[in-house]
């Protein structure tokens, strides 16, 4: 590991910085608030504005960044693979390149995308399941259960490019929300099935376990800003205004928040003034909860075809999931065992990347990564599918 690490969360809405010592201890966050960072016009400004404070701060200069992206573009498939041996063989020899093996055949078939995470769900030594690769164990067959995560390859590209102008070198991309749920997991006491609910500004990302493996990776283009867009347009508010009386109406659920006789930095005012109804607001957020939690989890492939699946737990993360914490006029509890609202902040979601960095996991992805050839015809197809 090199003396400093960073990681920038590079979301939509919100971007972050965590920079680490060479113990992994947290010696510098910050964060940037912004709209659509990768499109806008001045995101280049917002970059640069957060890698210029960090290195002020610290006397260093950054190079290579460590980076968690957020996007409803984000996909997963899953690929089953099995050898069978003609003699008894130890499996260490074969493990890694079965795993080669399928991340090509994933890389071949989708020449328009890059694999940024490699999760082996089940080992299946000779008909059965094993919980870890022993070096000195025989085996006659290998199947391995495969799931990966996808994104495609120019918009990491575009990416990139954004850090390049800031004299960035990208040396990972990874999925925020898988990242997030990989580290925060460890932190909970939700067992057998549960869902990972992550409610960004412009997507929603619903990650399915079951016995603590990663089952099924969901992500819809719906997310809190569509709640803003609704309280606009239906209630005819100005944009900025309705975003700050979304926020608030979480925070004061209390009735007394909507009261005339405050004062006049009341949030509500301006709803008060024109009279709008306050169950109109709550029925405008609840209706558009209720769209996401259903497209993003009832609707999912995961739970359409799993028959048997019991009730599970829902784990809510990101910001537009703190609209949730306090709001009990939906009907949740009979559709979920357990709703728990995760507390993450801006240090422990860096964190959370640079755990997963320096996780087995990580490093699997990163050696197939650097291992794989690319072909005359893979070449050709990347030149012209730009």
């Amino acid at each position: 590991m090199s003396e400093f690490d960073a990681v920038i969360d590079f979301g939509s809405n919100n971007l972050r910085i965590g920079v680490f010592d060479s113990q992994s201890k947290i010696i510098y966050s910050s964060k940037v608030s912004m709209r659509d960072s990768l499109y806008n016009e001045k995101s280049n400004n917002y970059l640069n504005e957060l890698i210029r404070d960090a290195e002020r701060h610290l006397s260093i200069h950054l190079e290579n960044i460590k980076v968690l992206y957020d996007s409803s573009k984000f996909y997963s498939i899953d690929l089953s693979i099995k050898k069978i041996f003609d003699q008894p063989t130890i499996i260490k020899k074969h493990y890694d390149s079965l795993i080669e093996e399928a991340n090509f055949i994933i890389s071949q078939n989708n020449f328009k995308a890059q694999v940024l995470h490699i999760i082996v769900n089940n080992i299946i030594a000779d008909n059965n399941k094993v919980e870890k690769i022993i070096d000195d164990v025989e085996i006659k067959s290998l199947t391995l259960e495969i799931k990966f995560i996808c994104l495609n390859k120019s918009l990491i590209d575009d990416i990139s490019n954004e850090f390049k102008k800031n004299n960035l070198v990208v040396s990972n991309i990874y999925c925020s929300s898988y990242v997030r749920t990989f580290f925060y997991k460890e932190k909970i006491e939700a067992k057998n099935d549960y869902i990972f609910l992550d409610i960004g500004y412009e997507r929603t990302c619903a990650l399915f376990f079951n016995n603590e493996k990663f089952e099924f990776f969901n992500s819809i283009p719906i997310g809190g800003n569509n709640i803003t867009k609704d309280i606009s347009k239906i209630l005819k508010l100005n944009i900025d205004y309705s975003e700050v009386l979304k926020i608030n109406f979480n925070i004061n659920e209390d009735e007394l928040s909507f009261n005339k006789n405050l004062t006049n930095n009341n949030p509500f005012s301006e709803v008060l003034e024109k009279n709008i109804s306050v169950d109109l607001l709550k029925q405008i957020i609840e209706a558009r909860v209720d769209e996401i939690i259903e497209l993003s989890v009832f609707q999912s492939d995961y739970v359409k075809q799993n028959k048997t699946l019991q009730k599970p737990s829902i784990i809510f993360i990101g910001n537009g999931s703190k609209l949730l914490s306090k709001y009990n006029n939906f009907d949740l509890k009979k559709k979920f065992t357990e709703l728990i609202f995760f507390e993450e902040n801006d240090s422990m979601i860096c964190e959370a990347g640079l755990w997963y960095y320096l996780s087995d996991e990580s490093i699997l992805t990163n050696a197939k990564k650097k291992s794989k050839k690319v072909g005359f015809f893979e070449s050709f197809f990347n030149l012209f599918s730009k």
